[in-house]
């Protein structure tokens, strides 16, 4: 058995790093072509239906891809029951969000909101056929399949987009790329999984996959709220513009952060799901992969944001350049996205639901709060009110956590130190050398390369990194015969 969890482990990571790097990579350079052809407007509008998205997601997710994964002796009911109950969901929110479009447009006095509202709503019922294949396939830590279709969906999905930009059809070109990404997941799911519902709606099953995933319905659904409260705010107050810079930053920043967190948390969940009951190796898992997370994640992000400018005015153009500041705090921000992902991984891996739903009743009006008082200080403002929220929230979580599987949150900042000097003398290093130029490219490559040279020259001062970190990782999941 242990040998099997490694090698499930080993190849989930390879896999999943694979899948990531080949999306975010097309992803990456699809995002550079469209923001070439479409302008910072059409961004702004689908920025301002961000929220009604992201909450109607919730509501079909509603847990339950977590739960058939969490749950050890998931049977051919559990997963029909699932996937009966989000397609419901999924076309009632749809037709709720179709009556509410005229209401949705009128509230941010945008009349083409009517339109783009109803047509890509539908990428909610084209989502909830996707969701109890995807969980099949996580749960039995089969990540190949899902690296595969992953890619051959961003890059369709991708060359319908470019193509519609470049035909002149300027938002609906990103409505397209959407809508197109999730429909080709739906047709190829099931030749991967070989699996369709073949039982009937059953009340036992929904009940126990309600009792775990409505408490993370209630979670998700409050930290939809706070993180897309501020596009709401900037949409109703600003113009179109000003919310295209916003979420251009935003969703830029989230592009190396989901990257990597993706990496960690997607073969971490469905791994201590699988040794719930292990207190021992639970807390083996969690303390390496936090600790390799940090590692790996923060330099990344600071040094993107270091490096900002540079690389938005060569990929983006000049255009883009108000969006400069807001990325650079949002980069700052989105570092403890991997961290807040595996934190929650630890959470729902042990059925804790109820209490991953109540530390989000006190974080989240602490994130609240933060959005509330930048309100009269700008954009700039809503940018830093999401870093405060985000630290915040990633303290609050792992005292709760480090408590309960004593690893206590000061000795964490303990273990990080030498992170977190090698991370500062990266950072002004970088900065220091990139004053002495003033071409861009100079700036972005050489600044890079130091970035680079200094931080691997602190982490082999330090020892931080082992000769093989895969087998450092590995090593902490023995069981002891």
């Amino acid at each position: 058995m242990a040998e099997s969890l490694r090698q499930k482990f080993f190849s989930g990571m390879i896999w999943t790093f694979i899948q990531n790097i080949a999306v975010r990579a097309l992803g990456v350079g699809f995002t550079i072509l469209l923001a070439r052809l479409l302008m910072p407007e059409d961004y702004g509008l689908i920025g301002m239906l961000s929220i009604f998205i992201a909450i109607s997601d919730v509501f079909i997710q509603s847990g339950f891809g977590q739960a058939l994964i969490q749950k050890s002796d998931c049977t051919d009911d559990d997963f029909s029951t699932a996937f009966y109950f989000n397609v419901v969901v999924s076309v009632i929110i749809y037709f709720v969000l179709f009556l509410s479009a005229p209401a949705i447009a009128y509230f941010y006095h945008e009349p083409q909101l009517i339109s783009l509202t109803r047509v890509l709503s539908l990428n909610f019922i084209l989502g909830s056929f996707n969701i109890v294949q995807q969980a099949k396939l996580t749960k039995a830590m089969n990540f190949k399949p899902l690296a595969l279709l992953t890619m051959i969906a961003t890059a369709l999905s991708g060359i319908i987009g470019v193509t519609m930009a470049y035909e002149g059809f300027g938002v609906w070109a990103l409505v397209a790329q959407t809508l197109s990404a999730t429909l080709i997941r739906a047709i190829i799911f099931p030749f991967f999984t070989q699996w369709h519902p073949n039982r009937p709606f059953n009340r036992v099953s929904f009940k126990h996959l309600w009792g775990y995933g409505s408490k993370i319905l209630v979670s998700g659904f409050l930290d939809v709220i706070i993180r897309n409260l501020s596009n709401i705010i900037i949409g109703r107050y600003y113009d179109k513009e000003q919310v295209g810079y916003f979420s251009k930053a935003r969703d830029f920043a989230d592009v190396p952060a989901m990257m990597m967190s993706s990496v960690l948390s997607t073969v971490t969940f469905p791994l201590l799901s699988e040794i719930q009951n292990d207190e021992e190796r639970h807390r083996a898992v969690y303390n390496r992969v936090t600790f390799n997370s940090i590692l790996i994640t923060f330099p990344v992000m600071i040094l993107l944001a270091v490096l900002a400018e540079p690389i938005v005015t060569i990929l983006f153009t000049d255009k883009w350049t108000p969006c400069i500041p807001m990325l650079q705090v949002f980069l700052l921000a989105r570092m403890f996205l991997p961290l807040n992902m595996i934190n929650a991984s630890e959470l729902q891996s042990k059925g804790e639901t109820k209490l991953f739903m109540k530390l989000y009743f006190v974080t989240g009006p602490i994130s609240l709060l933060a959005i509330i008082v930048a309100i009269p200080f700008g954009v700039m403002a809503m940018a830093w009110a999401t870093l405060v929220s985000g630290i915040l929230y990633h303290t609050i979580f792992s005292i709760v956590i480090g408590r309960r599987i004593g690893y206590h949150y000061y000795r964490q900042l303990w273990d990080w130190r030498y992170i977190l000097l090698s991370l500062l003398l990266m950072a002004l290093g970088v900065l220091i050398c990139i004053h002495f130029f003033n071409g861009m490219w100079a700036k972005l490559i050489i600044g890079a390369f130091v970035g680079f040279v200094i931080y691997a020259f602190c982490c082999k001062i330090f020892n931080l990194i082992d000769d093989d970190l895969n087998h450092t990782i590995l090593s902490k999941l023995k069981i002891k015969h």
